[in-house]
């Protein structure tokens, strides 16, 4: 079940909101008594955040890379991309596009900030609104500046040391110091929540956040390292590649034994021969310990 909701499209990106950020936003509104003001604020925070991930996004699609969609959810915002090439000036490029696009917009929100000197009140609000998106902007920029991969500071950082050509040595070693700035957000988010009187709700997000890095790193580098055939079901992998997918067509969905037909050497399609069937019958344990040659 999909727990987002689909928004509307933007320069041909499908943008989505997740429902707990919905009911998150309702909770906050219900308690606050200037809720025009603070609507005003939670609406120009989450436009910053769509406009932080269509700088990525952006900058993806100039070089061809299909972005699925953007989801905003109650850590900011995500883009869903097809796939990200290998490159570091590529991964360079597009992670540093978000930052860009904040410290833009605060310079943008700077001359706003002083016109309460030139007239009454309503020269204070703006002034205000301007403070509040300036702050804004300058705080994401620089967060998302932080190397703590996956976020965009530490893939500007595997991009750096992606240039030499490994990719999983880049990534291991960005992932590494990911799991380090993490414990350092999960150290400050325990004390916050623990020690400094009304700061419990700011802990709790940068508790969250360090979760997301620590685990979201750990996937990402996994999916790396099995894309070069390193882990723990790397050789089975390689094994079982040598097989093609058999062709659901071939199917006789009419008959009563409904399974897929055989494939045809004849036409260059290779599967598992009978021996390697025998094989994998007979072997006993683990598939990550499986060697097909030794058999």
């Amino acid at each position: 079940m999909n727990a987002s909701l689909r928004l509307g499209s933007l320069l041909g990106i499908t943008i989505r909101v997740h429902v707990l950020l919905l009911v998150l936003v309702a909770v906050m509104l219900l308690q606050t008594d200037g809720l025009a003001m603070f609507g005003g604020m939670i609406a120009m925070l989450f436009a910053t955040v769509l406009l932080h991930e269509l700088g990525h996004s952006i900058v993806a699609q100039s070089f061809g890379i299909r972005v699925v969609d953007i989801t905003l959810w109650p850590l900011g915002g995500m883009a869903r991309m097809s796939e990200i090439p290998e490159s570091g000036k590529i991964e360079g490029l597009i992670a540093i596009a978000g930052p860009i696009v904040n410290f833009v917009l605060a310079a943008i929100a700077a001359p706003f900030m002083q016109v309460s000197a030139l007239s009454s009140s309503e020269g204070a609000t703006v002034t205000g609104l301007a403070f509040w998106f300036f702050v804004i902007n300058i705080t994401m920029g620089m967060f998302n500046l932080l190397p703590a991969f996956p976020m965009d500071g530490g893939r500007i950082l595997r991009a750096v040391l992606g240039r030499n050509g490994n990719w999983v040595l880049a990534t291991e070693t960005a992932v590494q110091v990911g799991r380090f700035f993490a414990a350092l957000l999960a150290l400050a988010g325990l004390f916050a929540l623990l020690v400094v009187p009304g700061m419990g709700a700011q802990g709790i997000v940068l508790l969250l956040v360090a979760a997301f890095v620590w685990f979201t790193g750990a996937q990402e580098l996994m999916t790396v390292r099995m894309r070069h055939g390193i882990g723990p079901f790397a050789t089975f992998q390689a094994f079982a590649r040598r097989t093609a997918p058999w062709d659901g067509s071939r199917m006789n969905s009419e008959s009563d034994d409904a399974r897929p037909q055989a494939q045809d050497e004849a036409q260059g399609m290779r599967g598992f021969s009978d021996d390697d069937i025998a094989d994998l019958e007979e072997f006993r344990g683990p598939l990550r310990s499986y060697r097909a040659d030794q058999r």
